[in-house]
């Protein structure tokens, strides 16, 4: 029993452990990514690409798009610098947040310097504290700057519905702020006044367009759950259900088969009536 109890422990322990990462893609796949995007920024070009904040509420917390496609981490804070000139990959990591871990668990930091190298494949981390000065590093007057103009998709986001709410903003008389990725934009003109900043986001999306064997099994996936959860609430249906009950059972199923949320909101509404 004592043998069976310390075997149990390991087991859960190391599946803790592994869940701070994800499983998805190897170290290789990432490779292949960068080097579509290294080829075509050219040898005088650096490509920087800002990860999602922390979150601001009791949320689930997810990476933007074009920063987990390019790494897989989902710490908040990070950074991902592709050198074109040297065609090597860095990683930037905030430093460990004990706070943020007593709540989320193992959070990866700059700490993890050697670990991160093997799970995602770069050639260097290094913590953000070094991007207060020198960032991207050692720029010539000639070298471009490319990173995302477009809105960085998270959780039940798209680009289009980003792009409106933040007009909205923008045009709002007591508002008017800028988004964060159009912040960002100005901070490397800003630091870097005498180098050309360009959209990477054409790139990026044109990588994106031809899917590996790996996205084609998860996008599968997430297919039969969808239709599951569909016909689950089909077979709910009767006299008297709410939306939101139908749209609970949808989700249940999606939860209970590993998905982590929706893409987007249940549309279970058929009429004024219901």
């Amino acid at each position: 029993m004592k043998k069976a109890l310390i075997i149990f422990t390991l087991l859960f322990y190391g599946a803790l452990f592994s869940q701070h990462y994800q499983q998805d893609f190897p170290p290789e796949e990432f490779k292949k990514r960068w080097s579509g995007v290294l080829s075509k920024i050219g040898n005088d070009a650096v490509a920087v690409v800002q990860g999602f904040p922390l979150s601001n509420g009791f949320i689930m917390p997810r990476q933007t798009n074009a920063f987990y496609y390019l790494s897989g981490i989902e710490t908040p804070h990070s950074y991902i610098l592709l050198d074109g000139r040297n065609k090597k990959v860095t990683l930037y990591m905030p430093p460990r947040n004990e706070r943020l871990e007593r709540s989320e668990g193992r959070v990866l930091n700059a700490d993890d310097g050697k670990l991160i190298k093997k799970l995602v494949g770069v050639d260097q981390v290094r913590s953000t504290d070094e991007m207060r000065m020198n960032f991207p590093p050692d720029l010539k007057r000639s070298t471009t700057i490319y990173t995302m103009f477009t809105p960085a998709e998270g959780q039940g986001q798209s680009r289009y519905e980003l792009e409106v709410a933040n007009a909205s903003i923008a045009a709002d008389p007591w508002d008017g702020r800028i988004s964060r990725e159009g912040r960002f934009v100005q901070l490397l003109r800003t630091h870097n006044r005498n180098n050309n900043v360009k959209d990477l986001t054409p790139i990026i999306d044109d990588l994106r367009s031809v899917k590996s064997n790996n996205e084609i099994a998860l996008i599968r996936r997430a297919s039969q759950l969808a239709g599951l959860g569909m016909i689950e609430a089909v077979k709910s249906t009767e006299v008297g259900v709410w939306e939101y009950q139908l749209d609970g059972v949808a989700r249940y199923v999606y939860l209970i088969n590993g998905a982590r949320l929706e893409a987007y909101r249940s549309i279970t509404a058929s009429g004024t009536k219901n």
